[in-house]
């Protein structure tokens, strides 16, 4: 056999091995994660998935020195819909005391494994617990003159801006709320979704996921500029019978900037009708909207479609937004939110907990 055949093969066959290594797919491609002294919030993507298939995110946070305590350990178990899974998850742990340093990993199970972006990577805490700051605040406005029948549904959604935000980082939850017919009798939900939004530096846009077991909008936004962040919604069926137009409507809720004083939030909501379809129960989980969760600064949404749009397919791989009627505060058409109400402004105040005194030994 000559140098050049066996030259030859040689190249072929490495051509060979190279065409049969397949591409990296089932991975998880990010994760970040904000930090306080005593929680955080961690948002994780996943892509090149095989949609209907069973998948496993693990995760842990370490915090250095041990003293700062035990890894954070958590496991996100999910069926994938389409090719690409995202999530946020929020976490507790008792107030930590000193410098305290954080690092960790995320790991598609039987896949890959990447590092976390944590924001900040270091912080100093105080022994004593941060102030509580917190309001209420409520938004009223009508709705239009037509009326509403049996078998529709509507969603209500809000959004806001806010400053004071520091460069750190923050997070804002949104807590007790209720959306109620002034004067009507009218209880449209005594138990509308808590929101939890996470503004972090590392983020490079902005997602939204529902949690079905806290009855929680997880939203996480970069730092830019953003003229509307998804807060939360609700989808409410139109009950038996029927409504009225041109009802009043008051949403109230308890806004909590975690202990951080100087934030100020301007917010309003809409609420637009849809129509019955075969998938006429949208349920418990909210996901299946596809949410728009920012304006200008959503992930993958390049569309000038307004915060809280639903973006989603139903069963049928029918738009949610060709099934849009008019009705409540929207005219049908392409206003998918509602026309908005007016904005509403919370400074929530802030007050050191009481500390609970044990009994004199």
């Amino acid at each position: 056999m000559s140098e050049v055949y066996r030259t030859t093969c040689r190249a072929v066959f490495g051509l060979l091995l190279l065409c049969a290594t397949p591409a990296l797919a089932n991975h998880v491609d990010t994760a970040n994660a904000t930090l306080t002294c005593n929680s955080y919030s961690l948002s994780v993507r996943a892509s090149e998935l095989v949609p209907g298939r069973d998948y496993q995110i693990n995760y842990t946070i370490n915090r250095d020195p041990s003293s700062g305590g035990p890894p954070i350990m958590g496991i996100l178990p999910f069926t994938a819909r389409t090719s690409t899974y995202e999530t946020a998850v929020w976490g507790s742990f008792p107030i930590l005391k000193g410098s305290v340093s954080f690092s960790g990993t995320a790991t598609l199970a039987d896949w890959n494994t990447i590092h976390i972006d944590m924001s900040p990577t270091t912080l100093t805490c105080e022994a004593t617990p941060p102030p509580v700051c917190a309001g209420m605040s409520g938004n009223a406005s009508n709705f239009n003159g037509t009326s509403l029948d049996s078998g529709q549904w509507i969603w209500f959604n809000a959004n806001f801006t806010v400053t004071g935000i520091p460069s750190t980082g923050a997070v804002i939850d949104f807590q007790n709320s209720k959306i109620v017919g002034s004067g009507s009798g009218t209880t449209f939900t005594n138990s509308a979704p808590n929101a939890r939004i996470t503004f972090s530096p590392t983020a490079p846009c902005s997602t939204t996921t529902f949690d079905t077991m806290t009855n929680t909008w997880f939203t996480i936004v970069p730092m830019r500029q953003e003229d509307e962040i998804f807060l939360t919604g609700v989808a409410v069926p139109v009950p038996a019978g029927g409504l009225p137009g041109g009802m009043n409507v008051n949403w109230t809720g308890t806004f909590d900037t975690g202990g951080i004083p100087g934030i100020s939030i301007n917010w309003k909501w809409g609420a637009a009708v849809y129509s019955s379809t075969s998938d006429s129960s949208i349920g418990d989980d909210f996901n299946t909207l596809g949410i728009k969760p920012g304006h200008q600064t959503a992930c993958r949404m390049n569309t000038s479609d307004h915060a809280g749009t639903p973006e989603g397919v139903n069963i049928d791989n029918q738009l949610w937004k060709g099934l849009v009627v008019g009705g409540a505060r929207g005219g049908g058409g392409s206003n998918w939110t509602g026309s908005w109400s007016g904005t509403q402004s919370a400074s929530p105040q802030c007050s050191q907990p009481t500390v609970p005194v044990g009994p004199k030994g």
